[in-house]
Formats: structure tokens, sequence, C-alpha cells
């Protein structure tokens, strides 16, 4: 696990050697533990170096290549980059490939230095072609470099589990796991993309491979990128795709397909956890951990008193310590405060890029309090997605077609279109005649199925997951915690995938197999708990520091200074808010979240010292 950037001028001047240096310093909490760089210089000096001297040292670089490791598999052996005996290949990944001893059993001619995953890459790439990717089992974004060829080749997995940012102008290709360090490059224009600034206002998300900077887009998921005589040629090797709903349920064949999924992704040679709330989702995964021989804990964390307001979720914890006990595992459980905004809100949006969907801090305070006592740990993400576990929204399906129009009005999860009328001050710098609606159409239109039902579940897959996986990926990292996610193992998402998605869900109760699959696994209880939300009380924003940051960040002074939102808009929000009418409370959250990211992105407050100088003490405490 790691970080990786990289770049390929376009210019006969290169580009300064500490753009490579800064770059891959920006994402420090990706890979603490050891770091590797590749360059090439504009008169044709390479080398591979753990050290970023070397690069001080180099005249203006043609080429450059840096990774940060979060050490996970062969602590002293798996540094990166990677290289080919005779030079031609240099290779960085950020991941882990699941499966790459059953692929090592296919290199038996290729002598191994290490035991770790990311060096097969350059084996299977020679023996195999390009489209190697498609034997893969994992999470990644890999880059490898043909000096032969002279071309940068990208790879992102068939889920979109890894992140992959790619920027590129008349002058410079490049590309990141992390958009603040595409940023860092000192030639990278940034300038806000105010169409995904409609997405985002408009579904707390954006669709496809859009950002909220213009010219810098997320690699697709499932893609394979080549940048060659400076053109980028892009390949798709994986989609969503329901085979004709060939595949038959097998409960047997079901819960092996788990269990295999579980036991890939309990590899590793640090300490590991679960974690473990009081649904099905965590306890499946911890309760197939617990069938092996591998040592692990799990980890709960939820609010105090926050069953006493159902609609912003109720309290795990009391249900996860059930479930921990009845499996005999060690088990840490932690109640989070209220952090102030203040404290949490930029620290999150700078980790994030850009606004992402749902309450996210809390995301960022729970994978730090999990990193106290694992570098790894398994999630329930995907499981929702996959086996369809949000029934009240597939009822926009009928003889066999969407009614768009509800669907879409769904999915309008923060302003409406009518709202954005005024919302929005008028700027030249938006299109009255663009539609979020646009955005929509397109994805739902790319995630086409064999029926309707099916799409509705692809373009879930395509969109809402998306969203959510950057998170995950992003605020597990900003505290340098491996997360992965046992339900979008690739074997176990293209089986499920082409089962008959009727069969999934009924009107008032979803994943159906996967309930049926675990019965006699995970405890009864758990399979009757209904499905919760893990959401946030928010009537802390009416404490009197909250009040005073809300003000501060709401203020005429900065909403003009961005020009984004109408003054009077942001003032009815906040006094919704102060007034105690929390069902604008999403809407409210994602305003605040964006105009938060003006202010680290195109304010002056994207100091990454800064952000790194946070202090988590008072964001929760451990429960005996």
């Amino acid at each position: 696990m790691c970080g990786i950037t990289g770049f390929y001028s376009k210019t006969d001047e290169g580009l300064a050697n500490h753009n490579l240096v800064n770059s891959a310093n920006s994402f420090q909490h990706r890979g603490p533990d050891s770091e590797g760089y590749y360059f090439k210089t504009q008169n044709g000096h390479e080398k591979i170096s753990n050290s970023f001297t070397d690069i001080q040292n180099t005249d203006a670089l043609k080429i450059g290549i840096g990774f940060k490791r979060l050490s996970i598999l062969d602590i002293e052996n798996g540094s990166q980059p990677f290289a080919s005996e005779d030079g031609r290949y240099t290779a960085v990944f950020n991941g882990e490939i699941y499966n790459f001893n059953e692929l090592k059993s296919e290199l038996t001619e290729w002598n191994f230095k290490t035991s770790s995953d990311g060096e097969i890459i350059i084996p299977m790439l020679i023996k195999y072609g390009i489209n190697f990717a498609e034997k893969l089992n994992g999470m990644f974004a890999i880059c490898i470099y043909d000096s032969i060829e002279d071309q940068v080749i990208l790879i992102r997995d068939q889920v979109g589990v890894k992140p992959l940012y790619i920027y590129e102008d008349s002058n410079l290709f490049a590309f990141s796991s992390e958009i603040k360090s595409l940023l860092s490059f000192g030639s990278v224009k940034k300038e806000i993309n105010y169409e995904s600034v409609y997405d985002y206002l408009t579904f707390q998300n954006i669709f496809g491979t859009k950002t909220l900077f213009r010219n810098i887009s997320l690699m697709p998921k499932g893609s394979i990128f080549i940048f060659q005589n400076k053109r980028l040629k892009k390949n798709t090797y994986w989609k969503y795709s329901d085979q004709n709903l060939e595949n038959q349920y097998s409960k047997d064949d079901l819960i092996d397909r788990l269990r295999t999924a579980v036991n890939r992704q309990l590899v590793s040679d640090v300490p590991i956890g679960t974690y473990l709330s009081s649904g099905i989702d965590t306890s499946t995964i911890t309760s197939l951990a617990n069938e092996t021989n591998q040592k692990f804990s799990s980890i709960t964390c939820g609010y105090e008193n926050n069953q006493l307001n159902p609609e912003f979720g109720l309290d795990e914890k009391a249900l996860a310590k059930i479930t921990s006990q009845k499996l005999g595992i060690e088990h840490f459980t932690y109640l989070l405060k209220r952090p102030s905004l203040s404290d949490t809100l930029y620290k999150t949006i700078y980790h994030l890029d850009e606004p992402k969907m749902g309450y996210s801090y809390q995301n960022l305070i729970i994978s730090n309090a999990t990193s106290q006592h694992f570098k790894v740990v398994l999630s329930g993400v995907g499981s929702d997605e996959l086996f369809g576990g949000y029934p009240w929204r597939y009822g926009f399906v009928s003889k066999n077609k969407i009614d768009k129009d509800k669907h879409y009005d769904w999915w309008c999860r923060v302003i409406s279109s009518v709202e954005t009328k005024e919302a929005f001050i008028k700027n030249s710098n938006f299109d009255n005649n663009y539609l979020a609606r646009d955005s929509y159409e397109n994805e739902l239109s790319k995630s086409k199925q064999s029926n309707a039902l099916s799409t509705i579940f692809a373009f879930e897959f395509n969109t809402f997951l998306q969203g959510l996986l950057v998170v995950e990926d992003k605020l597990s990292m900003a505290n340098s915690l491996e997360s992965r996610v046992p339900f979008l193992d690739i074997d176990l998402v293209n089986y499920v995938i082409g089962i008959d998605p009727n069969l999934k869900y009924s009107k008032d109760n979803g994943k159906l197999l996967l309930k049926d699959a675990i019965k006699n696994i995970v405890p009864d209880n758990v399979l009757k708990n209904p499905k919760v939300g893990f959401i946030p009380p928010v009537e802390y924003w009416n404490d009197e520091n909250n009040k005073n940051f809300i003000n501060q960040l709401l203020s005429d002074e900065k909403i003009n200074e961005y020009g984004v939102f109408n003054m009077q808009y942001i003032d009815n929000l906040k006094k919704q808010i102060f007034d105690e009418d929390y069902s604008v409370a999403r809407k409210f959250w994602s305003v605040m979240s964006f105009q938060a990211w003006l202010d680290i992105y195109f304010g002056d407050n994207l100091n990454h010292e800064s952000f790194y100088n946070f202090s988590y003490n008072k964001a929760y405490e451990r429960e005996q």
C-alpha cells in the first residue's frame, strides 16, 4: 500500500526536479515507511533511487516517478520501484494483489527476489502482454515505464478501489494517487470545473471521471492508459456486465467465494483487524475471518446516546461487542466524541481532495482510532451495491422500464435543479444551460444491462459506490491505514453480478442471497437487526463554538470572495440549522464542505504541514 505519482514532460525544457519531490511529499501519510524514485533527465540519464537527494542533484527531468510506501508485505525487501533485469521496465504500484502467490506458480521461469506481491507485475507484463491485468485479483493502481518504447502504462483495478488521477495539457502528462499531489507540480493549472460543482451540489457526489478541478480526471476503473508520443490511448479491460444473467445461485457456491475472498485479504505481515458493527456485512467478514487460523482483532466505533435519535442512526457498539464475545476474539470499542467543526472539517476535505458523499469526517476519526491497533483493516464497503442492500431504491422499475424522472429526483440528494437557480449567483463561469441531469443520463446509459433492474444495480455500482470507495481510501490512508474490501473481490463480484437481481431483494428486505448464505455463520440477532445508517448526531452544530465557526466559514465576506453561492440562500440554510431544523442537514453539510474546499484549494490554506499537525485527542476515547 502506498502512494504513487509521476509525470512525462512534453517540452524540451523538461520539469524542474523539485516538482517530483514535492508531489511525493504531499502524500507522506500514504506511505511513511519508505520512498523510491525513478527519473530520466532531458539528456537521457536515468536512475532508480530511494533518496530524493539524487533527484535534487540532477538537471531538469523528462520523466519522473515517485513512490511512498506503507509496508504491509515483505517489510524488509518489498521497496519500490521494481525493475526488470535488463532495465527496460520500471514499475510502481499502490494497493494489494491478493492472488500473487497463485500467479507466481505461472511464472516458474522468473527468479523472484522478494515475497512482495508487486514483484510479479513486470514478469506478468513480459509473459502475457498489456492485458495481464485481467488475471489480477486485488485493489491496485499500477504505473510501468517502458524505456524501449518510451511509454508510460497505467492500470487501475477492475472495481475502482484504489484511485488514480490524471492531468494533461500541452506541456505535461501527470498522474497521482491524490489530486493534491498533482497540484504540487508547479505547472499544473488549478481551475474549478463548474459542471462538477453542479453535479456535486445535486448528487453529493461526482459521477464518472470528472473532478472539481478542470483538466484533472479520475482514471476509470478497469482501464489501461498508455501514454506514448505525446498521446494518451485509453482501453477498458473490465466493465460491469450481468452476462445475460447466466449464473445460477448456489448457497454453497456463494459462501465458498465469500470465504475465499476473506482468506485472500487476511494475508499480511503486520497487525490486521476487522470493522465490526451491528450489521451483517462486517459480521460476515469477521465471522469468516474467525474460521481461519489468522490472528486478528475487531473494532467498533459509535456515538454516545445516539440511540436516542433514530433519525441519525443507532448505537451499534453493544451488539458488536456481543458478536465479538460469541466469536471469542479480541475486540476494541471506541466512543466518538462530538468534535468541533473547526477541528475536523478542513482536515477531512483536505484529505479527500474534494468534498464527497456523507458526513465523512467520522470516517477520518474512526480510521485514526483503528490505526492505533492495526495497519490493515477489513471493511464491509461494497456489499450493499453488490447484493441489493437498498430495496427502497429499486422501486423505480416497472415492466422492465425505469421511471427516469422519479429515479433522477431521488438521486437529487442535495440541491434540486429548481433550487440551483436560487442557490448560485449569476456568474459567467456557470453554464445556465448545463443540467446535472446530463451527468445522470450519461451514467445511466453507460450502465445499461440486459434488463432494467440490472441497469439500476449497475448504475449504483458505477456511481454511488465509486464515491464511497474514494472516501474509504482517502480517509483511511490519511492515517496510514490500509482498508481492504472483501465484498469487492473480483471473482465474487463477477459471480454475483451474473445472478438475477430479482433474487437479491424483496420490497422491504435487501441482501436476500447474502442473508441466506450466512444464516448459520453470523449470530441470529445480527440477521434480525434492521439496517441502519451510521450517521452522526448533527445537533452539536448548534454548540456555541460551532456556530461561530459556521458564521465565519459562511460569512458574507467568504461567500462573496469565491462567488459561487447566493448569500440569501446561505443565510436561509443557516437559519434552518440554527432553528434546529435538521431536515436540511445533508444539504448544509454539503455546502459547508464545498466552501471549505474552496478555502483550502483556492484560498491561502493549502499548507500541508498544518493539516498533519491535527490532534485527534478530543475526537474519541476508548471504552473498556
